[in-house]
């Protein structure tokens, strides 16, 4: 934070300090009369879609699910509400927060805290939803009922690139109500509706005034965080027109992973003494490259180098007879490869754990009655944050490695001044490649990224006898500009280590040794770009009432959309290719100028989508028809048909059946076919280069066949491998197949209370994957032992060290791997099975004061993956399948999820309690040495607690003090095997957080 940014910051955090302690010390030792409801007039009142308003005898329909404007069908689809009630005792303060309360919701990919990942992959103030666990994209976001832009950058699932929309870009002060709906939704909405719909309502025709102020730290960090939002709203022109605008401002600070005893130390054995595990190498997350250096010379030295050439440079240590501390700087020579118990590097004790954030959110809302039944209306949204960060110092990559000439000033084994003497290094020197080498002198990596979108809609609506209408144009589009100073030129530095003189770069004194103009001379910036638009026209009409059955009237409704999706990726020169490294002593040319990054190719593609859909909807049978058992039934039927200019048509059907044998208790079933067109990266990338440490489990076979390892568990053979994907042009969409079974019972001897239970199992073919890079290994392993190889896995030559290697084993010798290759395609199958249960209860003007109480939890039943042919090829080996097979309690799939609120207000009092539980499950990056088992990360529960006092007269009339806990009971998330110990994608890792805020209302 820059020191004039941070002075204004701590004097808005003292000022609001203050007005909050003013406003508690003024609270009056009597509770005035006056109801709660006044705390927040302006929020869509709590309600379900199965629940019946029974003092009014009127049930109330969730909009998702259907188009038809006014049906009287209720509750045929299962929908959940987060209402203004449970957003405050949640204390979201950003859409993340807010969105990962849904039990439902799994793994959340994209999550803001990533500064691990490099600039290829989606970081800074980003979030997602995974509604089913089946994976980011599945679900369908909607703002106001209609589309928003996806986030100008992708994650990896399962080594694909998987895109969302940015639920940051959503903000929770504006927030009326989120819509959940929990089901297959493609026949009304389109592709995406996989796993549901979520559907946020903003607050619209407001009237008046209010501002809130919020301001908490973090017990055990320096985490702190400030919101600033405003609400206001306007009727013009006689109250024909109305202008509701509303503003938010967040910031929190950032939290670097030393602060936590957790995250400091990428080697997490210290936290499994005592277990089981004690001792395994699992935990033991350290880099083997180091500041020390591993080196490879182009010939072996006796004495100082392997058979191969290798060596690394170390401290002193007069236990280690090996080796030859020679060196002018006193440091000591040894041969082989660096001791990742001994010489590992703390890759994160200068890694941020939670990034700095600033963010800002606006909209406008113009609605204008025309007369006449008609209605124009507006949205005019605008969100921006930057986040910083930094990652830990560049580290070179084997795939791309830098040499050191013979006649390099500072090579030991070159021509030159300090060439080590004693040894039989020719006259001429040795030529000497740094294969892993950290330069921790450089310093950190910081990252700044600037996220931006704006939204545009325009339409007009209205109603024309028993028909209703609305149409709009809507055009959205994002770009986030992704920088990391403090990188790497490849070319710069290899013409730094091969000065030859004294100002030469130095890699051989443990970065303890170079001027900062020395280090200077290489540094450079690096950015990526990436921009999405989208482009949405549509037309719909409906009728509640287009004829009659003896059970009641069949409403309509058609429509049609066209719309523009487009995006880019533009990397920085250095990383596109437009600038290449070519080493200039072996003369070989790579893709990337930068240390540590691998080449990206700038990528583009866009694509336009027509589509219709008609859904009839209406009554089978009415109460008033008096059949036994069927006190009414009603149905949905809906089709939507969708031409890609890019990957074809679809059409998809659904089918929806409400049948109440009492007027007490609902059954409800639906079937529908969905579909997810492949995102536009999936289509349109060239080629992505990434660098991943598979297991070389065909060497890992030599050393059991040679008596040094007992079995593969024991197996730690792995190296820096490019692995590269490449796009498909000729992907299909997925399809899915969605099946829904439930019930719901409101008991008539009590009011207001709801159980509901629903079922459901989605099958999805075609799935577009790709095999993981240590799956594609594994088949080489495979195919070696049965006589060939896979074309797949490139490896180098067998050196003389490999030859060594394999020797007495029974197998050929083989060099290590270099690049695992694999292609997008559709590949695989899944069934996903799960229960969704709920309560909801209501108890007003009791003489303790109002309760409003909501119980939701998701099970998940059945999650399996089908195996392929040559899946199966690797369970014949007892090899580790990534992603197939039984996912459920794999890899944060937990089988139980819940979350609950309690809201209470009493006069002008009021409290609200949330908890949350997320269950166990298995992280398959963990397996024992000895049993083989996965590691298990136990369950997590929280709850967060305010309380609150609203004024109803005198000067503070409006105001509302709070006082909140989230995390009350500062539980610790589960250890997992991750970078920081955790796991991110479900857990968090803030810890008590305790805040105030001060909301001031008026006309």
């Amino acid at each position: 934070m820059n020191p004039l940014y941070k002075s204004k910051y701590q004097l808005n955090k003292i000022t609001l300090c203050l007005v909050s302690a003013l406003g508690i010390t003024t609270l009056p030792t009597v509770a005035e009369q006056n109801s709660q409801n006044e705390l927040d007039e302006t929020a869509i009142p709590s309600r379900t879609a199965t629940k019946k308003v029974k003092d009014e005898d009127v049930e109330i329909i969730s909009i998702v699910g259907s188009m038809i404007k006014g049906a009287t069908i209720t509750g045929s689809l299962p929908v959940s509400i987060i209402d203004s009630k449970d957003i405050d005792a949640i204390g979201a303060t950003s859409g993340s927060e807010l969105f990962a309360s849904i039990p439902s919701n799994g793994t959340v990919s994209f999550n803001g805290n990533d500064v691990v990942s490099g600039v290829y992959a989606s970081r800074g103030d980003v979030a997602s939803i995974n509604l089913r666990s089946i994976g980011t994209g599945n679900t369908l976001v909607l703002l106001n009922g209609r589309r928003l832009v996806q986030h100008p950058g992708s994650q990896t699932e399962n080594s694909v690139p998987v895109t969302t929309v940015n639920m940051n870009s959503i903000p929770v002060m504006g927030i009326g109500a989120v819509e959940v709906l929990h089901d297959g939704a493609a026949a009304i909405y389109g592709s995406d509706a996989v796993a549901g719909v979520v559907n946020t309502q903003m607050r619209k025709d407001y009237s008046g005034y209010r501002f809130d102020m919020q301001y908490g730290q973090a017990e055990n960090t320096s985490r702190e965080k400030l919101n600033l939002n405003a609400l206001a709203g306007w009727d013009l022109n006689d109250g024909m027109t109305n202008v509701t605008a509303t503003a938010n401002y967040y910031y929190g600070s950032e939290v670097m992973a030393s602060e936590n005893d957790r995250s400091a130390n990428s080697d997490l054995r210290p936290f499994i003494e005592g277990t089981s595990w004690q001792g395994d190498s699992n935990f033991r997350n350290s880099s083997t490259t180091t500041p020390w250096g591993r080196f490879d010379a182009s010939e072996s030295v006796d004495g100082l180098t392997s058979s191969a050439g290798r060596f690394h440079v170390e401290g002193a240590d007069s236990a280690d007879s090996d080796q030859q501390c020679v060196l002018s700087n006193g440091l000591c020579v040894d041969s082989g490869s660096i001791s990742s118990d001994t010489q590992g590097y703390n890759t994160n004790s200068s890694r941020t754990l939670i990034p700095e954030t600033e963010r800002i959110n606006t909209f406008v809302f113009i609605n204008h009655d025309l007369g006449n039944n008609t209605e124009l209306y507006s949205e005019l949204g605008y969100y921006r944050a930057e986040s910083n960060s930094q990652r830990g110092e560049t580290a070179t990559l084997t795939s791309a490695p830098v040499t050191i000439s013979s006649s390099a000033y500072w090579n030991p084994l070159g021509s030159g001044a300090n060439q080590l003497s004693g040894y039989a290094i020719p006259n001429e020197g040795l030529d000497v490649t740094i294969d892993a080498y950290r330069v921790v002198d450089a310093g950190t990596r910081q990252i700044n990224v600037k996220n931006t979108s704006y939204r545009f809609l325009g339409g007009a609506r209205g109603d024309i006898a028993d028909w209703s209408w609305d149409t709009a144009a809507l055009y959205s589009a994002a770009k986030t500009i992704d920088s990391t100073d403090n990188r790497i030129s490849l070319s710069l530095f290899q013409d730094s280590v091969n000065k030859q003189d004294s100002s030469a770069y130095n890699p051989f004194c443990n970065a303890l040794c170079n001027s900062q103009e020395t280090i200077n001379g290489f540094l450079i910036d690096t950015s990526r770009t990436g921009e999405t638009e989208l482009g949405l026209v549509d037309f719909k009409v409906s009728t509640p009432s287009l004829f009659s059955l003896p059970g009641g009237d069949v409403g309509l409704a058609l429509g049609a959309e066209w719309r523009y999706e487009n995006f880019e990726n533009k990397y920085d020169d250095r990383l596109n290719g437009t600038t290449t490294y070519t080493d200039s002593v072996t003369d070989m040319t790579y893709g990337s100028d930068v240390m540590g990054s691998s080449g990206q190719p700038n990528a583009s593609g866009s694509r336009n989508v027509s589509s219709a859909f008609i859904e009839l909807a209406g009554s089978l049978i009415s109460p008033d028809m008096d059949i036994p058992l069927v006190d009414k039934l009603d149905f949905q039927l809906a089709g939507r048909f969708e031409q890609y200019s890019d990957v074809g048509s679809v059409f998809k059907p659904k089918v929806v059946l409400s049948w109440y044998p009492v007027k007490s208790l609902q059954i409800r079933g639906s079937y529908s076919e969905g579909f997810r067109a492949p995102n536009l990266e999936q289509l349109h990338t060239a080629s992505t280069t990434r660098v991943n440490y598979p297991t070389d489990y065909y060497r890992c076979q030599a050393q059991i066949n040679k008596g040094e390892l007992s079995n593969l568990s024991e197996c730690s053979s792995s190296d820096s491998v490019s692995n590269i994907r490449y796009g498909n042009s000729n992907l299909k969409p997925e399809n899915d197949y969605n099946y829904g079974l439930g019930l719901v019972y409101s008991p008539d001897m009590i009011d207001n209370l709801t159980f509901t239970a629903d079922f459901w199992r989605i099958e999805q073919e075609d799935l577009i994957g790709i095999r993981s890079n240590q799956n594609i290994a594994d088949l080489d392993y495979y195919y070696r032992l049965n006589g060939s190889s896979n074309s797949n896995v490139v490896r180098s030559e067998a050196t003389v060290d490999d030859i060594a290697f394999f020797s007495g084993s029974g197998l050929a010798a083989v060099g290590d791997m270099s690049e695992v290759i694999g292609l997008f395609e559709n590949l695989d199958s899944r069934v996903t099975e799960g229960l969704d249960l709920s309560v909801n209860y209501r108890i007003n003007d009791t003489q303790f004061g109002d309760f409003d109480f909501k119980l939701n939890a998701a099970k998940l039943l059945k999650a399996y993956q089908s195996i392929d042919e040559e899946s199966a090829k690797l369970m014949e080996l007892g090899l580790a399948l990534e992603d197939v097979g039984n996912l459920i309690q794999m890899d944060g799939r937990p089988e139980w999820q819940a979350s609950s609120t309690l809201s209470w207000g009493y006069n002008n009092w009021g409290a609200g309690l949330y908890g949350k539980y997320v269950g166990d499950f298995y992280d398959t990056s963990a397996v024992h040495n000895d049993t083989g088992e996965f590691w298990h990360v136990g369950s997590w529960v929280t709850f967060s607690l305010y309380g609150q006092y609203t004024y109803d007269s005198g000067a503070l009339e409006g105001t509302r003090v709070r006082i909140g806990m989230r995390n009350m009971f500062d539980k610790e998330p589960p250890l997992a095997d991750e970078t920081y110990g955790y796991e991110a994608s479900l857990h968090d890792i803030e810890g008590r957080y305790l805040y105030a805020s001060l909301s001031m209302s008026f006309d």
